[in-house]
């Protein structure tokens, strides 16, 4: 049941449902909701590939366990948190702390799986929740009120991703330590 959870958060899933979702805003004409969500996700994407950078050459320096916060968690907080913030957005507008709710709800369940699953500690995935949640709230602050058919559209769409990709696995991981550290053994 653990790994049925944390697969819908694999970047193998998030990263066509990020796309998808920009397109499906874009291809309906939202250009601010496109645009709002795609910096936002490459935003999301860059600062967690810089934590596990600095995560790896901390470990190798202090010759320490490898920190990597959880990409899982903060892409499952910016996308599946960022979109029920937008559906909620008409409610989020008057009581914007709200937004937290569902950010750290989605939050708090990947991170759970993660860490039984000792895929990550919980630092670790803190510092992802963290990361995810930030991304979602500026995804809530700045998207502006979302075109209501748009939901028609974009719900049906990210559920046949998220069904069509789920299982499937990127090493994304593995791919940043041989780029980042080639031919190092980090404990």
């Amino acid at each position: 049941m653990l790994h049925f959870i944390t697969d819908f958060a694999d970047q193998a899933v998030m990263l066509p449902m990020m796309v998808t979702v920009a397109l499906i805003m874009a291809v309906y004409g939202w250009w601010r909701g496109a645009v709002v969500w795609a910096v936002t996700a490459v935003a999301m994407l860059a600062v967690m590939l810089l934590l596990k950078i600095a995560g790896l050459y901390y470990a190798a320096i202090e010759q320490t366990a490898i920190i990597s916060p959880s990409g899982h968690v903060a892409a499952a907080c910016m996308v599946y948190g960022g979109l029920l913030v937008l559906l909620g957005q008409r409610y989020f507008m008057r009581f914007p702390a709200l937004m937290l709710v569902p950010l750290s709800g989605i939050g708090i369940a990947v991170a759970c799986t993660r860490v039984a699953l000792h895929a990550h500690t919980l630092f670790e995935v803190v510092t992802g929740g963290v990361v995810g949640c930030a991304a979602g709230v500026l995804l809530g602050r700045a998207c502006g009120p979302v075109p209501q058919r748009l939901w028609l559209y974009l719900l049906p769409a990210v559920v046949c991703v998220a069904v069509l990709f789920h299982g499937a696995h990127l090493g994304i991981e593995g791919a940043i330590r041989c780029m980042f550290m080639p031919g190092k053994i980090i404990a």
